[in-house]
């Protein structure tokens, strides 16, 4: 085996190595460049420097995509079409960046340009199928193109894919079927979430009726769990409205079961909470005197009454009252049991109000003090006008300059029942 040999003269070898070292000096320059600018872009909120970035790395899509966001941000018609330039250079570098077109789509659409906007985003489409953000964008701007169909096709898949975009398809499809509700579920589709929707956004326009039988179809227990929120809002919606009838009936654990002429717990067997949020249950006020709670010492009926004990000479009265759904026009009978050792110069009684304006529909006989457990019961007929009372305990001529209570005094067994 035989071993060549070359020889470099030492001028030849300068050479080479300069060379190289000049390559080297030309390739760290060029790194050094590119990380600066890459950097730069991601980092800076300066548009300056961000541009510089950009003439530094002309080829990072990075750089042009800072830029071009930097760029809308000013709202100056100029830098708004050199944001749709740059969004393309970006594009044009990374061609199967599904955001960069996406927000391409979007910037040609605000600088005016509908159809480049929309061949932008069926291209983020096309890269990006299933995702929501990308439909709901295409949508959009097809909406606003007059394209409703082909509109209403991607925004019912976004919001198949996301929840979040529910109620904002709800709203667009109100402004653009003028509240039809028929043609809005067949534009945002006739799931159970976009019906939770819809019945929150018939109840803020005033139309109780259709949002409560929309609500009313939906699956108890969806009700329950995916839909709380959107129940307790519509619940809210309803009570402030004065619509007790429906509100009675949504956002509550029993709402199911709920009817007109029901007092909830009358007999004090379930808890009772002080400054409960429903008002459909006993509304105690808070404080400590007189004492207020459930007591399985004396009883009219079950295991449980409820006691309210004054101990002596006490100058005030804390208020019990709840809220109770009723069918306009219709005749109660409201009735009650009591007994009481209370010493009192004050007129105890309950008052049936009307629940919207505190308007005294009727009120009970003076409830004197009583051994033994005694009816008290008031007859009234509710206003026409009228779904909601509130039944209310009142110590009459009470107040801290003439008023002492001493003693103990129990409820038990209260009712409602139709008829006069």
């Amino acid at each position: 085996m035989s071993i060549k040999l070359y020889h470099l003269n030492a001028q030849g070898l300068r050479v080479a190595v300069s060379a190289v070292g000049a390559l080297a000096v030309v390739a760290a320059i060029f790194v050094a460049k590119w990380g600066f600018a890459h950097s730069a872009a991601t980092r800076s909120d300066t548009i300056d420097v961000v541009s510089l970035a950009a003439d530094l790395a002309p080829d990072d899509p990075q750089t042009h995509y800072a830029l071009a966001v930097l760029s809308e941000k000013t709202f100056v018609t100029e830098d708004i079409e050199r944001a749709v330039r740059e969004f393309e250079k970006a594009v044009a570098l990374s061609p199967n960046n599904y955001i960069l077109w996406l927000d391409l789509g979007r910037a040609r659409e605000r600088n005016g340009d509908q159809p480049g906007a929309e061949r932008a985003l069926r291209r983020a489409l096309e890269l990006a199928p299933n995702y929501s953000r990308v439909q709901w964008a295409l949508g959009n701007t097809l909406l606003r193109q007059g394209k409703n169909d082909e509109a209403f096709a991607e925004i019912r898949k976004a919001v198949a894919g996301d929840a979040a975009y529910t109620n904002s398809a709800a709203t667009t499809a109100w402004q653009i079927f003028d509240g039809d509700v028929g043609r809005i579920r067949t534009a945002i589709g006739d799931s159970n979430r976009a019906n939770a929707s819809l019945a929150t956004l018939l109840a803020g326009k005033k139309r109780f009726d259709e949002a409560f039988f929309i609500w009313e179809a939906l699956p108890a227990d969806e009700k329950r769990t995916t839909f709380k929120e959107t129940g307790d809002l519509l619940h809210r919606q309803l009570v402030e409205a004065g619509k007790y009838r429906f509100a009675s009936r949504i956002g509550e654990p029993n709402a199911a079961t709920q009817s007109s002429g029901i007092v909830t717990n009358g007999g004090f067997e379930e808890p009772v909470t002080i400054q409960t949020s429903n008002i459909f249950s006993w509304q105690i006020a808070d404080g400590a005197i007189p004492r207020i709670g459930p007591t399985d010492g004396q009883k009219h009926g079950g295991n449980y009454s409820l006691l309210m004990s004054f101990g002596q000479a006490v100058k005030s009265i804390r208020q019990v009252s709840q809220t109770i759904a009723v069918d306009p026009g219709s005749g109660y009978v409201f009735q009650l049991y009591y007994r009481s050792d209370l010493k009192t110069q004050a007129k105890l009684k309950w008052e049936i109000l009307t629940a919207a304006n505190g308007k005294i529909i009727s009120t009970t006989d003076q409830l004197p003090p009583a051994p033994d457990w005694t009816a008290a019961r008031a007859v009234f007929t509710v206003p026409e006008d009228i779904d909601g009372v509130t039944i209310r305990f009142v110590a009459e001529g009470c107040d801290p300059a003439n008023c002492s209570l001493s003693g103990n005094i129990w409820f038990d067994d209260f009712s409602l029942k139709a008829g006069n």
